[in-house]
């Protein structure tokens, strides 16, 4: 018997991340990867540990270009329900896809950099996060949606 919970599909994707706590007299900001996405959450390699039901507003670099020329973001909030050693897991409440400026993952990533430092997970480093280019298209079975 499994004990498997999960009734959305899992995308091992590598995304880079930014966070930010939501809601807590003390706000948490950082950077991260994540382990894998699905429409209704992600787990993410962070630099903070955060505890279980700490909401989050999320803003990840899409690896995919709308009409193969404009770099997207997908913004989400969600709620951690799963907190262990430098990773989490995220259940997305509200997620929308908005449009960044050419270069802006240049910026991303020299942002990332400086807020990682040498405090960055294990694996996690500046020189191992994707450039846009070297990012792979998305599985085209994939079915995202607006979850809020």
């Amino acid at each position: 018997m499994s004990t498997e919970r999960r009734t959305k599909a899992r995308y091992p994707l590598e995304l880079a991340v930014q966070y930010q706590t939501m809601g807590s007299q003390q706000s948490v900001c950082g950077a991260g990867r994540t382990m894998n996405v699905s429409s209704s959450g992600a787990l993410i390699a962070t630099e903070h540990p955060l505890h279980e039901g700490s909401r989050l507003k999320i803003t990840m670099e899409w690896p995919t270009l709308l009409n193969g020329t404009t770099p997207l973001q997908l913004v989400t909030t969600g709620k951690v329900v799963r907190a262990q050693d430098s990773s989490l897991g995220v259940a997305f409440d509200w997620y929308q896809f908005r449009t960044t400026k050419r270069g802006a993952s240049t910026g991303l990533r020299a942002a990332l950099a400086a807020a990682m430092g040498s405090s960055a997970p294990a694996g996690l480093t500046p020189t191992t996060m994707p450039t846009r280019g070297s990012m792979k298209p998305l599985p085209a079975d994939i079915q995202l949606r607006n979850a809020g």
